[in-house]
């Protein structure tokens, strides 16, 4: 899309409004909002990333390593690229001009503010949420132990980005729970492609041939990619007993090529999000289009807050760790409402998350006079 390279480093972006977003592309976030916003008139949008150790960027317009990034003479073209732009859209805090002004954005944020960019910021989650609050919150929280090294980091970090991220004029969350944290932020859903996700309808309970005629349990899958904050050391021992009373097949999705995941979460007839956090973002969202049942906890006020925002009651099957065997026996005794809650899975994402709302949401900041 944006092949032609800048005298400057990254890509050429013209047109009268121009938006940079970046640089963390979690879950390729950025570079979907970005593509979400070019839809928009008037508007040319690029996404930029600082590469993973492996050289990924998760499809960004322009990505750098780590190493370049930290670059003084790098980082001062970099700056001038960035000035190009009238709009910038800042993830977690992070630095967008390289670490010239310091680890995080606020040092940036008066350069930018001089080269007349207007800045809004995203909070995505492990950025602003502070690990005492949610705790409270939360009675299955991953940060049960504050005093772990591993809380007190994500304490300290939070900490210090949550209220850069708040105090901007045009602050987002990604999610909608991060608002406890992030107060005045607006909710700036995800963004998936439906089509790439798309599957055939969910047949339930479907005769596969196994050498003879059978019905075979239904599978269950989980994407154990971060144990910790999914809480799947909390589901694992209901699930490995269900496979035991032969009631249901469970396949934990490691190492599976982001590629293949369409495919492979198709052959499933339920797909576990997470029961930690209390909220849903992309890999729910994923889930969801393919039209199957998704089961995961999400607190009431953060379902309350999508009723609201869009008027769709979350299509995701609530559940707690030490609900999660009533509530999978509740979907096998009741087909006919497995069935209708999974219709409703592609339908929501359809019009929550296919980055029509993101782009008008975005069009707010894109379009708002300059103070």
């Amino acid at each position: 899309m944006l092949a032609i390279m800048s005298d400057r480093g990254g890509p050429l972006v013209e047109g009268d409004i121009r938006l940079l977003v970046g640089p963390a592309n979690f879950a390729g976030q950025a570079s979907a909002w970005a593509r979400a916003a070019g839809t928009l008139p008037h508007v040319s949008a690029c996404s930029f990333a600082v590469t993973n150790a492996a050289g990924f960027a998760s499809g960004t317009d322009y990505g750098v390593d780590p190493v370049t990034f930290a670059d003084e003479a790098w980082s001062q073209e970099h700056e001038r690229w960035v000035g190009g732009f009238t709009h910038v859209v800042i993830e977690a805090g992070r630095p967008i001009t390289g670490l010239r002004h310091g680890l995080d954005c606020a040092g940036e944020l008066p350069i930018l503010a001089e080269m007349g960019v207007k800045v809004a910021m995203v909070a995505h989650g492990s950025d602003v949420r502070r690990p005492d609050s949610h705790r409270r919150r939360e009675p299955d929280s991953p940060f049960a132990d504050l005093d772990s090294a591993d809380s007190k980091r994500r304490q300290k970090y939070a900490e210090r980005i949550a209220p850069l991220i708040d105090s901007c004029r045009w602050a987002f969350a990604s999610t909608p729970d991060l608002f406890e944290d992030v107060p005045s932020a607006r909710w700036l859903p995800v963004v998936v492609d439906p089509q790439r996700w798309l599957a055939k309808p969910w047949e339930p309970l479907t005769e596969r041939s196994t050498g003879r005629a059978a019905v075979l349990p239904p599978l269950v899958v989980h994407v154990p990619s971060d144990t910790y904050l999914k809480g799947t050391e909390a589901i694992e021992p209901v699930l490995h007993r269900l496979v035991e009373a032969g009631r249901i097949r469970y396949r934990p999705l490691r190492s599976v090529p982001y590629q293949d995941m369409p495919a492979v979460l198709a052959e499933a007839d339920i797909v576990l999000d997470q029961f930690a956090i209390g909220s849903y973002g992309v890999a729910a969202v994923e889930a969801l289009a393919t039209g199957r049942v998704v089961i995961g906890h999400v607190r009431p006020e953060v379902r309350h807050r999508v009723m609201a925002d869009t008027g769709w009651s979350l299509p995701i099957v609530e559940s707690t760790p030490a609900t999660l065997e009533q509530v999978i026996e509740g979907l096998l005794a009741d087909v006919s409402a497995w069935r209708d809650r999974a219709l409703l899975g592609p339908a929501f994402v359809d019009d929550v998350h296919d980055g029509r709302r993101s782009a008008a949401i975005l069009k707010d900041f894109l379009v708002a006079p300059t103070p």
